[in-house]
């Protein structure tokens, strides 16, 4: 079986980030094909593979995935012995309900605290950039339950991740959402910020943010730290 896989700028595309870790956590194997954003023909170059024109895109056996939680139930349904989800029902259930809540909310998240790896924001007149950013509409609110769902997977399952010491598509799903913290320096309680460096430092992620690594370096990081 062929599978390609469409992914973003390793640096900026948050929802890649989820789509690649899918795959892994599903045992694909898929051809990684990279479309830069943020360029002139990038619309037109997304638009070719993906329905929606937006990255990732998995092609696989004549069929187009275009959403990361699509690829991943897919993913599940062709091995449900993978390690998308934890075997267990009730655990199960909770990484469900975990990944669909961060997939279809915290807009506001992602909007006022952009990805980018790369990127470290600096202190300016004395006081931590992110104190701005954190009062932008909604970014408090969110990022106040996003701790409250991390802060409750641990108290559950004892961490470091969402579901006990196995990795799951519920970890993809906040991955990128950790990742914020780290650019913008963001403060959080002690436990959360247990949790984000987890998260950095899964296997994954380490491998993911070697690939925003060398991206930087091929693009110029003078370039992108300016993306978003």
């Amino acid at each position: 079986m062929t599978a390609t896989l469409y992914l973003g700028s390793a640096w900026s595309s948050s929802w890649s980030v989820v789509g690649w870790m899918a795959c892994r956590l599903g045992g694909l194997e898929v051809k990684e094909r990279t479309i830069f954003l943020s360029r002139p023909d990038s619309p037109a170059k997304l638009k070719a593979v993906s329905p929606s024109g937006r990255v990732p895109a998995l092609h696989v056996e004549g069929m187009v995935l275009w959403d990361s939680l699509a690829i991943a139930e897919w993913l599940w349904e062709r091995d449900p012995g993978c390690a998308i989800w934890p075997h267990d029902p009730a655990r199960r259930a909770y990484a469900r309900c975990v990944a669909a809540e961060v997939h279809s909310h915290f807009d506001d998240v992602r909007n006022g605290l952009p990805m980018n790896l790369i990127k470290r924001w600096p202190v300016r007149d004395g006081l931590p950039s992110y104190v701005k950013l954190m009062n932008r509409p909604g970014v408090r609110a969110g990022t106040e339950r996003l701790e409250a769902i991390w802060r409750d997977a641990v108290a559950k399952y004892g961490g470091p991740y969402v579901c006990g010491d196995q990795f799951s598509f519920a970890d993809a799903a906040l991955a990128p959402m950790c990742s914020r913290y780290v650019t913008y320096g963001v403060e959080l309680a002690p436990d959360s910020m247990r949790f984000v460096a987890a998260q950095m430092d899964s296997p994954l992620m380490r491998e993911w943010r070697a690939r925003a690594e060398r991206q930087a370096d091929e693009v110029g990081r003078d370039i992108v730290i300016q993306y978003p």
